[in-house]
């Protein structure tokens, strides 16, 4: 019996969300509980954001810091685009530790509960979600691959091929729900997490809230609708979260961020065989490892940064350039084994009038007029949180600060078990149903700190603006 349901629209923003566009999110939205003033992790990535989701804690802290990083426990200059068979090649070469800290499926598989997924979005966000859901007895489904892997060909043989993830993602976002609802649910789990791929694919292909892209997430919004009526066929209600990773932003300028930084007389990777700068690139922010800092080239490189029209915000913990003028690694989140030295946003502004929702800016990759995420506006940074069930208020607005990381400590609340001390997110308690009432319309204080702006509440922050 599904106790509780994850659903995840990939890069959907709270704007879009409407009764003409998504009847059945908007429906559960004004029966449950609405967090409007929610955040997911920076850097503004599936992946990431992801983890964040199903650990509870900041990407510096359980190790997946980017869609595209370097491992730096494993090698000191290789930049990995976090993907199958990378991950899977990681998590046994460190003895099922990609991870730094266990996932909800581990944390609930402890206590003989059953985790099921289907993913309908990349290899590596499925895989980071449960990496070692083989021991647990867990089922993760995504198109390239299942754990365990004995699934996949009779998912496939059920089913057909899983159709390719073109744009727009009509038949995967299908696909994705079937498999959910006749394969996941024969499995009985108790968490059950479905992830659509749009409007994510869509907005990358045609551009944030496009037509297409309208058209997908009212698709996708349907077919939450069926994955409803099957769990609930056995007068099941499930506590269900409605969930994204991430906001969007629109390219306006497309930065080659290597070019750039080899034209100023950096040696990168990729272009000198000694590189002393190694440059990941995740759309709107980009992370810098420097392997050798002894060198200086720390400080020449911030230097240089700060006078590129560009760059938006940047955020080091380097000692010989620390200074109020930048953002600190750890108020980031990012502080961690896989830390990068430098972590910059490129340059972005609202463009929306009286909204945090809509914003521009430089990217690096892709193509102007096209959307993007992975940098610090506010509107990558809002996402979409929603909580309906019987656990929890009715016709709630909150505006409370939340974020994805409060996502597992409130997940394992509702099922009655202990929140681990590591755990960096909070219990949604607001929102429960049996907890006293909480005044949720009351605004955060927003504090200036460097060049970032943090929203408070008491001793525990979020991210709302990094540039």
């Amino acid at each position: 019996m599904v106790r509780i349901l994850i659903v995840a629209f990939d890069g959907l923003q709270p704007s879009q969300i409407s009764p003409e566009r998504m009847p059945n999110v908007n429906r559960l939205a004004d029966q449950g509980v609405r967090f409007l003033h929610n955040h997911c992790v920076f850097p503004t990535v599936t992946r990431t954001n992801s983890a964040s989701l199903v650990t509870g804690v900041n990407p510096g802290t359980h190790g997946i810091t980017a869609n595209k990083s370097v491992f730096t426990d494993i090698d000191a200059e290789e930049v990995v685009d976090a993907l199958v068979p990378q991950l899977s090649e990681i998590n046994h070469q460190t003895d099922g530790n990609l991870l730094f800290v266990p996932t909800l499926g581990e944390l609930i598989g402890s206590e003989n509960l059953k985790w099921a997924s289907a993913i309908g979005g990349t290899s590596g966000n499925a895989f980071v979600q449960h990496p070692n859901a083989d021991k647990h007895g867990h089922l993760v489904m995504h198109p390239e691959f299942t754990n365990p892997p004995e699934h996949h060909g009779i998912i496939e043989e059920r089913f057909g091929k899983w159709p390719p993830k073109n744009a727009p993602a009509a038949e995967l976002v299908i696909r994705t729900a079937d498999v959910a609802m006749e394969y996941a649910l024969e499995q009985n789990p108790d968490v059950l997490m479905v992830w659509f791929p749009e409007p994510d694919t869509s907005q990358h292909a045609f551009g944030v809230d496009s037509a297409e892209a309208q058209e997908m997430y009212t698709l996708a919004d349907g077919q939450l609708r069926r994955l409803l009526e099957a769990i609930c066929r056995d007068d099941v209600t499930p506590d269900t979260f409605i969930v994204s990773d991430h906001g969007y932003s629109t390219i306006d300028e497309v930065i080659d961020v290597p070019a750039k930084l080899a034209d100023a007389g950096f040696a990168v990777a990729g272009k000198s065989q000694s590189p002393e700068i190694i440059i990941a690139e995740n759309g709107g922010s980009v992370l810098l490892y420097i392997p050798n800092e002894k060198t200086g080239v720390g400080t020449r490189l911030i230097e240089w940064l700060v006078d590129q029209p560009w760059v938006g915000a940047i955020a080091t913990d380097i000692d010989q350039v620390r200074s109020e003028e930048f953002t600190s690694l750890k108020s980031l989140g990012l502080v961690g084994t896989r830390s990068p030295d430098i972590a910059v946003t490129l340059r972005s502004s609202l463009t929306g009038k009286a909204s945090p929702n809509v914003a521009s800016g430089a990217a690096a990759g892709g193509q102007v007029g096209v959307g993007s995420h992975g940098g610090g506006s506010s509107a990558e940074m809002h996402n979409t949180l929603i909580a309906h069930g019987p656990s929890f208020k009715s016709g709630v607005n909150s505006y409370l600060p939340s974020g994805n990381i409060d996502v597992l400590p409130t997940i394992l609340t509702l099922l009655g078990l202990h929140v681990p001390d590591h755990v960096q997110g909070r219990v949604l308690r607001e929102a429960l149903s049996n907890s006293e009432t909480v005044p949720t319309n009351i605004q955060p204080a927003l504090v200036e700190h460097g060049s970032s702006r943090l929203a408070t509440f008491g001793n525990y922050s979020y991210l709302c603006e990094f540039g």
